[in-house]
């Protein structure tokens, strides 16, 4: 038995044998001399700089501890250490693993002090270790991680000691050159977690702690240090900040928070700013087996104010029963010390004054059924910033709101904020730069929401550049919810005006208003649809006159696709007092108009507009009404649809123009296709017209139209358009014209009549011409011969009859017919850009005229370019017709032969540009001798000599602005003794101006 025993110790003392053997060997192999030359060796290498430290304690189971630790940046930064640390400790439990525990024992730093220095871009500590090498990484596109598996369940522990931590920065960058500093940091963090073997990326991982405690600085400041070429700042300041289980509960936590300073001390320019400070504190208390929250002691303060200061409790918060109740109970926000405080720190450009409050705010009630309610108020708040002003002397407002945090509902077009129960904002009066804003906002699940504002004296001026004008508004909107919303607006402006151009409207009183149904039919908020019942605006004169009134309603849809559609739109101008009101450039384009139109113009009608993601469709019916023209039905019908997006067709379903009584018609149909990049150029914008269209004008009896115009007949236009060619027919058909102005009949009456109108002229014009060709060469010699078979004429008017050219109230027949010929004939062609017109043939003053070859050349449409040709023959003439009665019996004769040439280039000055041959080859003595004295002086001599000649002929030629004339005479027999070189007389060089002066001196003579 004694044997046995002996034996089994035997058995023990070699397992305890090994047992301390192998704890011998693991304590010479990891010693904190072992760990000495390891650590020295491992840093000579990893480290740049030298790093110097004495290990006390080296275990790779259970950490190291390390004093008097030294890091060196490499030499060219100098012998001072970059960090250093009276003691850096790591304690970890390796063995726990197989316990399924991951434990870091503790992180330990005491004593840290760093001393960073920046020289340009590089840092001392960046020296320390050596360059990294920069390896071209392969990303490749993976899913991104949600959560880790650890597969067996573990738990972790770590916990962070640091203590008299304390940073320098020292910058060396010339004018921006600074040092920063920061002494007595302190912190200590614990986390302690439950098993797991998901780690979640998300709010879930909070779920995973089972202890947590933070301290930030518990009982000591921290100083901040800054300084640089403008100021600096050495000042201590409280920076508390506590997280940490409550005594006595497992998963209650208390949590407290003090950070601030008084009286901070800023230098700016070497000099001291005012005395400033603020603080932010809390101290709360979470009990979860209370349920009880308890918040104590919210203070914000700047400088010596109390900005917000408050507490409260929410009790059972974990339970549907929950109570609140919170308070801020005070609350002065004085902003003259904070903006004083700014002035000091150099910042001139900016202040504040005046006085406001945010208190009282409560929050009480439960958790279904949470009530907060509450005042803002504003006393002589003054902003200046820069040159720019803003002063609020009231801001009032009471606000009072119930919720339900708890609601489940989902947001709907009734409820949008179905946690939201009521709420109320009344007493709202705020001042802002002199404008008023007031009124009450109402809201409750059962009412629904209830909106009355009220704006005045908003100066327009203020934030739109070159406009002014006083407005003010009054805007209410209700409903029994949110989904449908009744709103009206009503609009007033005193002294609006707005710029145009150079120049700017004249004061303008304005009135409108809005009644307008607002749907939110499918979700929250989305409003699809707006009825306006009614949208009207009206503009007067500073007299108190209307100017222009619109009154309008109809339907605005903001679905797939949009719509606007306007119905029974009226539109009412009063030109005589709308026009002293515009601008300079829109009174010089309307006084011509106004005189022509009349003072009143009315528009009216319906207007539709669709855009969806195929295109656009618009149709409307415009109706005009002008007293002053006596159009007074006229209607613009158009149905238009843009296909595509972007358009690459347009169609012309209809568009047609009518007035007078349908008397004036125009219909216009067809397409409009993009242009393809390589196929033909478009003629209109982007696109090539395939248009059909016709302009038509027919009365059977003579009937007035636009003011002082009468027609009877049948005229019109017919036109294709396809591509860049318009071709198509004037055509008139026995139709009769009557223009008249002034008081008829009368003295003053001016009249004009065309007689018996035919016509049915081709015409073919192409836009794809850019250039004019010059198609005319002058030829003063040119003269038209005797016609022989001539073809039948496509352009006739029977007679022509209006006032006499030079004599007033009196009657002249322009043309007239003569046997069963009109008194105008002729063909008219207008094809290839130019028009052509031969045969004409006009009987006139018991003579005749004729044309041939006469042209305009309309090339590519630019008048500068433009040139035109025309060759007549004046055959027997009377013009003694174009004289009073009383002077034509002293005219011996009276008939004038001649021909005429006259062409030019360039319409759009055609005076200087005209060139003009005129021969007269028959002439009577009478007006021979009129001729005479337009071009020589007059005196007794030359009127003695040239009166012994009687005018043979008399040729006139007209070139760049001057006349010359040369006055051939007969022999006679006072002739033979008083002779003229050549039987002729000449004038050289006479500017036109001259020469339309003494030839108007002469006629009058005749007409005396």
């Amino acid at each position: 038995m004694a044997s046995e025993f002996l034996q089994y110790l035997k058995k023990k003392k070699l397992r305890l044998g090994i047992i301390a053997g192998i704890f011998l060997f693991y304590h010479l192999l990891f010693n904190s001399i072992t760990g000495q030359i390891l650590f020295d060796k491992i840093a000579s290498s990893v480290f740049e700089g030298k790093f110097e430290a004495n290990v006390r304690s080296f275990s790779p189971f259970y950490g190291f501890r390390f004093t008097d630790v030294k890091l060196y940046p490499t030499t060219d930064w100098g012998q001072k250490p970059v960090m250093t640390a009276k003691e850096l400790g790591i304690s970890y439990n390796l063995p726990y693993i197989f316990f399924g525990r991951v434990k870091l024992s503790k992180i330990s730093i005491h004593g840290l002090e760093l001393d960073l220095q920046q020289r340009g871009n590089l840092w001392n500590i960046s020296s320390v270790l050596p360059p990294s090498k920069k390896e071209e990484a392969t990303t490749e596109k993976t899913e991104p991680l949600t959560e880790i598996r650890t597969y067996i369940p573990v738990s972790a522990f770590i916990e962070l000691d640091l203590k008299d931590i304390n940073v320098r920065v020292n910058s060396e960058n010339g004018s921006k050159s600074y040092s920063a500093g920061l002494e007595g940091l302190e912190l200590g963090f614990l986390l302690d977690t439950d098993r797991f073997t998901r780690i979640p990326f998300d709010l879930k991982i909070l779920d995973l702690i089972d202890e947590f405690q933070v301290k930030l600085n518990p009982e000591n400041q921290i100083k901040l240090k800054f300084q640089d070429s403008s100021g600096g700042l050495d000042h201590p300041f409280r920076c508390t900040w506590i997280w940490e289980r409550a005594e006595g509960s497992k998963a209650g936590f208390h949590s407290k928070l003090d950070l601030g300073s008084e009286k901070i001390p800023i230098r700016i320019a070497n000099r001291v700013s005012a005395p400033f400070g603020f603080s932010l504190k809390y101290d709360l208390d979470v009990s979860p087996e209370k349920k009880e929250l308890l918040l104590r002691n919210l203070e914000w303060k700047v400088g010596e104010d109390t900005w917000l200061e408050g507490s409260g409790k929410i009790s059972d918060f974990a339970a549907d029963s929950g109570k609140v109740n919170l308070a801020i109970q005070k609350s002065r926000i004085r902003l003259a010390p904070l903006s004083d405080f700014l002035h000091s720190l150099g910042f001139d450009s900016f202040s504040m004054s005046g006085e406001a409050s945010l208190a009282p705010i409560l929050a009480e009630g439960g958790w279904d059924n949470l009530r907060v309610l509450g005042e803002v108020r504003g006393n002589a708040l003054d902003f200046k910033i820069g040159k720019k002003r803003h002063s609020i002397p009231v801001f009032n407002l009471d606000w009072d709101i119930r919720i339900d945090p708890q609601s489940e509902k989902d947001p709907g077009p009734k409820i949008p904020l179905p946690w939201m129960r009521s709420f109320t904002f009344k007493n709202l009066k705020v001042i802002y730069n002199e404008i008023l804003l007031e009124g009450n906002l109402n809201y409750s699940q059962a009412e629904g929401p209830n909106l009355d504002l009220k704006l005045d004296n908003f100066s327009l001026g203020d934030y739109l550049k070159g406009y002014s004008g006083k407005f003010s508004a009054e805007l209410s909107a209700f409903g029994k919810d949110f989904s449908e919303l009744d709103a009206g607006l009503k609009l007033r402006a005193k002294g609006f005006r707005f710029p145009m151009d150079r120049g700017n409207s004249g004061n303008i009183y304005l009135e409108g208003g809005l009644k307008a149904i607002f749907h939110f039919p499918k979700k929250a908020w989305g409003l699809e649809e707006i009825l306006v019942s009614n949208l009207g605006l009206q503009a007067f004169s500073p007299e108190g006159n209307s100017a222009a009134k619109l009154d309008t309603g109809g339907r605005i849809g903001l679905g797939e696709p949009f719509v606007l559609d306007l119905k029974k739109a009226r539109l009412d101008l009063d030109l005589e007092h709308l026009v002293p009101l515009l601008p300079l450039s829109l009174r010089e384009t309307l006084i011509p108009v106004r005189n022509q139109v009349g003072k009143k113009i009315g528009l009216d009608g319906d207007f539709y507009y669709s855009l969806g993601n195929h295109g656009q469709n618009i149709q409307g019916s415009l109706g005009v009404d002008l007293p002053g023209m006596n159009l007074r039905d006229g209607k613009l019908s158009l149905d238009l649809k843009m296909i595509g997006s972007p358009s690459s067709k347009i169609k012309i379903d209809k568009l047609e123009l009518s007035a007078f009584s349908q008397k004036l018609h125009l219909g216009l149909g067809g397409e409009l296709n993009k242009a393809a990049k390589n196929g033909p150029s478009p003629s209109m914008g982007e696109f090539i017209p395939s248009l059909k269209g016709e302009l038509k004008l027919s009365s059977a009896k003579e009937n007035g139209l636009i003011k002082g115009l009468f027609f009877q007949g049948e005229a019109g236009i017919k036109f294709n358009w396809y591509g860049s060619v318009v071709q198509g027919n004037l055509i008139s058909k026995n139709s009769n014209v009557l223009l008249q102005s002034g008081v008829c009949p009368g003295y003053d009456c001016k009249l004009y009549r065309i007689d018996g109108w035919n016509a049915d002229v081709p015409f073919t014009h192409d836009l794809s011409v850019k250039e004019t060709k010059n198609l005319i060469e002058g030829n003063k010699r040119k003269f038209v011969m005797n016609y022989g078979r001539t073809p039948a004429p496509n352009f006739t008017i029977r007679q022509i009859v209006g006032n006499h050219p030079s004599l007033k109230g009196t009657p002249f027949e322009y043309s007239r017919p003569k046997a069963d010929s009109p008194g105008l004939s002729a063909n008219l062609e207008y094809s290839e850009n130019y028009l052509r017109m031969d045969y004409l043939k006009v009987y006139t003053l018991d003579g005749e005229i004729w044309g041939k070859d006469m042209i305009v050349n309309v090339g590519s449409g630019d008048p500068e370019k433009m040139e035109y040709s025309v060759s007549l023959r004046v055959k027997d003439i009377d013009l003694k017709q174009l004289l009073p009665a009383k002077t034509q019996v002293k005219i011996d004769d009276g008939k004038v032969k001649a021909d005429l040439n006259l062409w030019g280039r360039n319409l759009g000055d055609p005076v200087p540009n005209l060139n003009l041959f005129f021969s007269i080859y028959q002439i009577g003595n009478d007006f021979g001798k009129s001729a005479i004295n337009i071009f020589a002086p007059s005196n007794i001599l030359t009127d003695f000599i040239y009166g012994s000649y009687a005018v043979d002929k008399i040729e006139l030629e007209l070139s760049k602005g001057l006349v010359y004339a040369v006055i051939l005479f007969k022999r006679s027999i006072l002739g033979t003794i008083i002779q003229l070189e050549n039987n002729q007389v000449s004038q050289q060089r006479m500017p036109l101006a001259n020469f339309l002066k003494r030839a108007q001196n002469e006629i009058e003579t005749f007409n005396q």
